[in-house]
């Protein structure tokens, strides 16, 4: 069982989601307390490490919105960002998303 633990730009990320999608992104997040590293079709290892986050070594799709996490020793799953990604790649997404 990993515990999950959310960084500052993650809460803020999730708390600015719509209502609507917000618990959705929640449970998705809870049912990586048992399978975090289980590869399935909406969790998968990163192909390339992310410039603006090169400690995101996982991705988490929810609909358009994807999940940025890294597991760590504890055994934790570390919660990095959760951005809405769109039409755009992952790394537009981030870039769009970092807050000046």
């Amino acid at each position: 069982m990993y515990e999950i633990q959310w960084s500052d730009e993650a809460d803020i990320d999730v708390l600015s989601l719509s209502p609507f999608i917000r618990p959705r992104v929640v449970a998705a997040v809870e049912r990586l307390r048992r399978e975090a590293e289980v590869e399935t079709r909406n969790r998968k290892p990163l192909a390339r490490l992310l410039d603006q986050l090169p400690a995101a070594r996982w991705n988490l799709r929810v609909g358009d919105v994807r999940v940025l996490y890294a597991v760590i020793e504890g055994p934790a799953v570390q919660i990095l960002r959760v951005i809405l990604k769109g039409t755009n790649t992952t790394e537009e997404a981030l870039a769009r998303s970092v807050k000046p």
